[in-house]
């Protein structure tokens, strides 16, 4: 009969050779600023990979694209208990990247958003963050010679994503819809609401965290997202605006608003998925508000020409699963995805 510290040195031999080597690698972080096709205006790119060298394949090249309100950078590179999703997928040897799309975090803004709101039309709409991408694209496939990236959008990232992979496909690897935007219930805006969008508006991030958790259980909302975790992307998320409207704000361009507003809420897609030709996953949370998961299954049935498409819902998550406590399964799904074989 096995001692039972010999069955503890073979629990942990077997755990050892379970754990991914990777996990220990050292991940570097590089920044870039790639101009955009605005004059004066820069993009921010981050970039994180093993420490060494970086195996150049698009299937391991990936891009990440934010929302409509917050930056990449903070979102997709918060450390949470010392490593961000970026960190997550690089230790496992991808290539990674974010995009602060113009008007955005450490990106340019345009010269509208150092004006009175009101004095201009909304700026940096859909298609100017295709152009970003597309910049952001070229520079990554240059950079690295690859033909390829894989896509990864949240929110109004996933429209993002979806327009250019639709306009592209010869550029995208697979795309990664994460809480997507889809067609919303209500009478259409009238002409003369469209009308009074100004140019970007002020956002109080600290209102972030109750909007997320809308529509979780009262006593599961500090397990679901913890205060502290909170707390670390307020920080970083006001930082990343050179000069706030007020003290506590962050702005944001307007031209997502104009796009929901003569799109979504209008009963029409920004994006058709129907031409979409790469492979797709849909992937959600059960308790996200903003982007409900029925909105997710419609679209994810639109997706009639992909060649390999995949539904996910992540229980116990809201619109912000990569801050939560199930963000682990909103990374490995992901990850999943990415490396499974088309058949």
């Amino acid at each position: 009969m096995r001692h039972p510290a010999q069955f503890l040195g073979l629990f942990l031999l077997v755990w050892l050779a379970l754990v991914p080597p990777v996990l220990a690698a050292d991940v570097v972080v590089e920044t870039f600023s790639v101009s955009s096709s605005q004059s004066g205006i820069d993009l921010y790119l981050r970039n994180k990979h093993r420490d060494g060298t970086v195996e150049a394949k698009a299937e391991k090249t990936v891009l990440f694209l934010h929302g409509a309100s917050y930056p990449a950078h903070t979102a997709f590179d918060l450390p949470i208990e010392g490593r961000s999703w970026m960190d997550w997928l690089a230790a496992r040897g991808y290539d990674v990247y974010s995009l602060d799309l113009r008007g955005y975090g450490r990106s340019g803004r345009p010269p509208e958003m150092s004006q009175a709101a009101e004095a201009n039309r909304p700026v940096v709409d859909t298609a100017q963050a295709v152009e970003d991408v597309t910049r952001a694209v070229d520079f990554i496939a240059s950079r690295r010679g690859v033909s390829k990236v894989v896509l990864i959008g949240w929110s109004w990232g996933a429209t993002v994503a979806g327009l250019y992979a639709t306009q592209l496909p010869d550029r995208v690897e697979r795309l990664v819809l994460y809480a997507p935007q889809w067609l919303r219930e209500g009478p259409a805006p009238s002409e003369a609401e469209i009308a009074r969008v100004p140019a970007w508006r002020q956002i109080d991030p600290r209102d972030a965290r109750d909007i997320w958790l809308k529509s979780v259980p009262a006593d599961r909302r500090d397990s679901v997202l913890p205060k502290a975790v909170f707390l670390e992307w307020l920080k970083a998320t006001l930082a990343s605006d050179p000069a706030p409207p007020a003290p506590g704000t962050v702005r944001a361009p307007n031209g997502v608003v104009l796009d929901t507003m003569r799109y979504w809420a209008a009963g029409k897609p920004r994006w058709n998925p129907e031409r979409l030709s790469v492979p797709a996953l849909v992937i959600q949370g059960e308790w996200d508000s903003e982007a409900p998961p029925a909105m997710g299954m419609a679209l994810f049935n639109h997706l009639t020409r992909s060649p390999f498409k995949r539904y996910v819902m992540v229980g116990g998550a809201t619109h912000a699963a990569l801050f939560e406590s199930n963000r682990v399964q909103l990374y490995s799904a992901v990850q999943q995805f990415l490396e499974d074989p088309i058949r």
